[in-house]
């Protein structure tokens, strides 16, 4: 499972990565996940929605899938 984290992306590291300096959502291998935000109220928001929406997918979602033939 993915574990995202607020992470603020400053001008030096934006450069580096291309992209506009600003709140991401990273996960724990340094992979950009979703941005900016012009917060870190904003990016854990957005953080906790998704995890919300992915816990409920999953618990929605069958151990097993069967095919008839």
């Amino acid at each position: 499972m993915i574990n995202p984290s607020a992470h603020y992306v400053n001008e030096r590291q934006s450069d580096l990565r291309a992209v506009k300096e600003g709140w991401y959502a990273m996960d724990e291998h340094g992979k950009l996940l979703f941005g900016p935000f012009f917060n870190r109220e904003s990016c854990l928001t957005r953080i906790s929605q998704t995890l919300n929406w992915t816990t409920s997918f999953k618990s929605r979602r069958p151990d097993k899938v069967r095919f008839r033939a």
